[in-house]
């Protein structure tokens, strides 16, 4: 969370104020009273908004994969596959990071309304860590029974049996493609059906409480 580039607030009139994160589509803006939220509050906190908690990573982990050229806790980034020398190096680096936005959001402080926020962040972000952390566990041993492991009530053995038939009898190469697409997306669906949805109402609550206009500018 610390790393995400947030505009500089600017006045938009005598009493509030604007202050805007860049997204993949261009931008989302809050215009607030700073003598109802401080700017260094709202910065803290804009990171848990539902048109952001997918694009910052507060609600999921990076996926093993990923690898970002110029960003020099990764080494060459080769073909982001397990067959790439630094793939369980750089895979690590993601890991980290996951665990390092769960304890941002463990520490943070938010108003009442946004309890129910972070409570559903932080169970959305730990199950996501699972999943890559299985994964990295999977490529680091290689057995397959790896991804066999319960998660709470979710058993991979049971709800994506097919797929794991498919990666035991598979070779290298299409068995990371499996756990990576097949069996990733199984057991997600079989997580996800239970975690529900963001709690869009808390959210909407903490706006109003504080006179917060939000807009997506696309």
């Amino acid at each position: 969370m610390a790393a995400l580039l947030l505009a500089d607030a600017t006045a938009a009139s005598a009493a509030s104020r604007s202050l805007a994160v860049p997204t993949l589509l261009g931008r989302y803006v809050l215009t607030f009273d700073d003598a109802r939220i401080p700017e260094a509050e709202l910065r803290e906190l804009i990171v848990l908004s539902p048109h952001l908690a997918g694009w910052t990573s507060t609600a999921v982990a990076p996926r093993l994969e990923r690898c970002v050229v110029d960003d020099p806790a990764y080494l060459d980034c080769g073909s982001r596959t397990p067959a790439a020398p630094n793939f369980l190096w750089n895979a690590r680096v993601n890991v980290a990071r996951g665990l390092a936005t769960r304890a941002g959001l463990e520490r943070l402080r938010v108003p009442d309304e946004l309890v129910p926020v972070v409570a559903w962040l932080l169970r959305s972000l730990a199950f996501s860590l699972w999943l890559e952390e299985t994964r990295l566990d999977f490529h680091t041993t290689g057995r397959a029974e790896a991804l066999a492991r319960r998660y709470e009530d979710v058993d991979p053995a049971r709800a994506c049996g097919d797929v794991m038939k498919e990666i035991a009898a598979a070779g290298a190469v299409e068995q990371h493609e499996l756990a990576a697409l097949q069996w990733h997306n199984c057991v997600n669906d079989a997580y996800r059906g239970k975690l529900g949805e963001y709690p869009r109402s808390a959210w909407d609550r903490f706006l109003a409480a504080r006179g917060i206009v939000e807009r997506v500018i696309e």
